[in-house]
């Protein structure tokens, strides 16, 4: 495997994994991020682009900081638990060798987000988010029945996201932000050999560069549409292949290189607030996965390391949320959303990404503890449709390769928190 594994390999790599470090699974379509604001998590990431609650709405509609006043700072921690159980068999592309048998992955994850906003006039705002917008850890037995496929799937992003709102007028908002975003990929697997099982480990990071724009406009004191983007993050992963073979006393070492495309999403959001106490949210988002077509890396020579294909398909994900403040220091929420797959077909699901449709239920609350400090609480349940897979390596010789087919089995909980201070 190799680092020209175009980012994409970083798709079919990551089923989880997110910022600073620090891993979980993925918990939007394919190894996407979207626990980004405590409040968002809380009802379902719905009416995320047309929101100005909670500091990390800036990551989803940059405008939305216009709505902040005085200098403010957030910070938040997403425990993500997730389970992936498989049961299936192995079968060796032309010698009749069949292993049938099950596999885990259930790497539990930190992902920490930070906010700040502050006044340049009473116009332009300044925001700063520090988040992983993309991120998996996947990780099997050694042993385990898809060890051929996979093993260790690891991708972090770190992205230091500036950002500029400007009040138009009473009704229309406007915001810009540029991504400096850091990428580092692991990925492994086991390698046939007649001496027994040897191990390949791809490894590679770097830096690339992005932007987002956002849009919000008050249809009235009660109503406010919004409108998102964030482009496309090209990367250059520079980095190294070992393969350690049975008997062989010194690791085969070579340099890779691989191209990384992370897809640009979309995002339209409707927050209106049907009385004092009660406001409804809508929100839907579009992401453009279909730029992960490939799983490519080569060598210094240029030879392939790494060239599987993946024909991801662009995801769709709709959600509504609902939010009570009965007008004391407690403000409630709950939220259901729709998550599509970009995986299109068995064949072309691995077990470094076993994704499927997925189902968001969630509730959270904030409390106003004094009028510079409040706290939110999150919790999210996702149920994720079965996933079948009936998938090929094409990494081996001819005559080594592997069929895995079988179904996984997931689940996964987000309980999330944050502390925001008002300066």
């Amino acid at each position: 495997m190799h680092h020209r594994l175009k980012r994409r390999l970083l798709r079919t790599a990551v089923t989880a994994a997110l910022g600073f470090g620090l891993a979980a699974q993925a918990q939007a379509a394919g190894f996407m991020i979207v626990e980004q604001n405590v409040r968002e998590v809380g009802r379902s990431i719905a009416g995320a682009s047309a929101s100005s609650d909670g500091l990390g709405s800036m990551f989803f509609n940059a405008a939305s900081i216009t709505k902040y006043e005085g200098t403010q700072g957030a910070a938040a921690l997403h425990v993500i638990i997730p389970s992936a159980e498989f049961s299936g068999s192995s079968a060796a592309v032309g010698p009749p060798i069949t292993q049938t048998g099950t596999g885990k992955t259930d790497e539990m994850g930190l992902v920490p987000n930070a906010y700040l906003v502050a006044d340049i006039n009473e116009k332009i705002k300044f925001g700063l988010g520090l988040n992983a917008p993309f991120g998996l850890v996947t990780e099997y037995d050694p042993t385990w029945v898809g060890r051929y496929h996979a093993i260790r799937s690891d991708l972090k992003t770190i992205n230091i996201n500036p950002t500029i709102g400007y009040k138009v007028n009473d009704k229309l908002s406007l915001g810009f932000g540029v991504s400096a975003m850091y990428a580092d990929v692991e990925l492994t697997q086991a390698v046939f050999t007649p001496g027994g099982d040897g191990r390949a480990v791809l490894e590679g990071d770097d830096w690339g560069f992005g932007f987002n724009l956002g849009m919000q406009y008050d249809l009235s004191e009660t109503t406010t549409l919004g409108l998102a983007y964030r482009s496309q993050v090209e990367q250059e992963l520079e980095g190294s292949s070992t393969l350690t073979v049975p008997g062989v006393p010194f690791p085969i070492v070579r340099f890779i290189s691989a191209d990384l495309t992370l897809p640009d999403n979309a995002s339209f959001g409707l927050s209106h607030k049907v009385t004092s106490d009660w406001t409804v949210m809508a929100d839907v988002a579009w992401t453009n996965w279909s730029v992960f077509d490939r799983l490519y890396a080569v060598d210094s020579n240029g030879a392939p390391v790494v060239d599987q294909p993946e024909d991801w398909e662009d995801s769709w994900r709709y959600s509504l949320g609902l939010e009570y403040k009965p007008g004391s220091a407690w403000t409630w929420r709950a939220g259901v959303a729709f998550d599509e797959t970009p995986i299109p077909s068995a064949e072309l699901r691995t077990p470094r990404i076993p994704g499927e449709d997925r189902t968001w239920l969630s509730f959270g609350f904030s409390y106003e503890a004094s009028e510079n400090l409040s706290l939110d609480f999150a919790y999210a349940h996702l149920f994720v449709d079965d996933a079948r897979i009936n998938n090929t390596t094409t990494n081996l010789p001819p005559g080594l390769n592997y069929t895995l087919t079988g179904e996984f089995d997931s689940t996964t909980d987000i309980i999330s928190a944050q502390m925001t201070y008002r300066f």
